[in-house]
């Protein structure tokens, strides 16, 4: 009879654990990828509860190295600015209307270059607690390579290149004098400095001293181009014939010529007033002339139709 009873009361207890976990197990999830950004950029830290629960009514910390010192402290349906980090004051901020739904990401404004590092999100409803981390990367630009030559003896000489002021780790390229890249022969190390930046090192083996190389030390953060396109169908206009495209040419060019023709009329009547009274002058010349002509003709023509003898007329009019 006891074993039968601790049984059932096995799987009662078995039963009801599903349930229990169900109706209030959460946890708090970062990002597992990190936030990278440019100095003066507004960023977002990415950190939620899941399964998606209110956090209204619930504590939500971040901070960095000191739990005590937050970067942002919610509690009691309001913000608490007396203990917050004084790095921070005036740059940080929770969504309210994000908080009802579990997302309980930090708005960073005016990202410094002393902001990166690690950030730990916490969430607590007085009964059980979790924290996520999400982690910042400030995009820091390096000093321009130097290159020098190292030659010692017994050793193949060597030409190394070197960079500081980077983060995250940037990317050394060897190109020689024909522009063939030449990085797989090189040999690169990182140090680490402090506040995060990073020192480059690369160098590669030359044989011959008169070679040149040239060593370029660049971002892995590639900059996005913004481009904005609108695409129109072609339904979206009715179609339009040959005919009535070469119509259109055909008008547009004879509007476009009116004004020519009408500089050229005006050119043509200008000229013409200025020599008309030369013209006139020659048609009165040419009137008298013809009027002489057709006179002479008229005599000799009389002379001619009465036999008269043209050199005995032309004595006795000389006499």
């Amino acid at each position: 009879m006891k074993m039968r009873f601790l049984g059932k009361t096995c799987l009662i207890v078995l039963s009801l654990l599903p349930a229990v976990s169900t109706q209030g197990g959460w946890r708090v999830v970062g990002s597992d990828q990190p936030v990278i950004a440019e100095p003066g950029d507004d960023v977002i830290l990415p950190c939620h509860i899941s399964p998606r629960v209110s956090a209204v009514d619930m504590e939500v910390r971040w901070f960095r190295d000191a739990f005590e010192k937050p970067v942002h402290l919610y509690r009691s349906r309001k913000n608490i600015l007396g203990t917050q980090d004084s790095d921070y004051r005036g740059r940080t901020a929770l969504s309210p209307l994000a908080l009802q739904t579990g997302d309980i990401s930090l708005h960073l404004r005016n990202l410094q270059p002393s902001d990166r590092g690690v950030y730990t999100c916490l969430a607590d409803d007085g009964s059980q607690y979790d924290e996520g981390q999400t982690e910042v990367i400030v995009a820091a630009l390096g000093t321009q390579p130097s290159i020098s030559m190292v030659s010692t003896q017994g050793e193949q000489t060597r030409l190394v290149c070197r960079s500081e002021g980077w983060d995250p780790e940037p990317e050394v390229i060897w190109r020689d004098r024909d522009g063939n890249d030449v990085t797989s022969l090189s040999n690169t190390t990182l140090l680490r400095v402090s506040q995060g930046l990073r020192i480059v090192s690369s160098y590669i083996k030359i044989k011959q001293q008169s070679n040149v190389f040239s060593c370029l030390v660049r971002s892995k953060i590639p900059k996005p181009d913004w481009e904005s396109k609108l695409h129109i169908s072609s339904d979206f206009f009715p179609g339009v014939s040959g005919w009535m495209v070469a119509f259109f040419l055909t008008l547009a060019l004879s509007i476009g010529a009116i004004p020519l023709l009408v500089i050229q009329w005006r050119k043509m009547d200008a000229m013409e007033r200025q020599f008309e009274p030369m013209v006139s002058v020659k048609r009165e010349v040419l009137k008298s002339e013809w009027k002489w002509i057709l006179s002479t003709a008229g005599q000799y023509s009389s002379l001619l139709s009465s036999g008269t003898d043209l050199d005995s007329s032309s004595d006795c009019a000389a006499n």
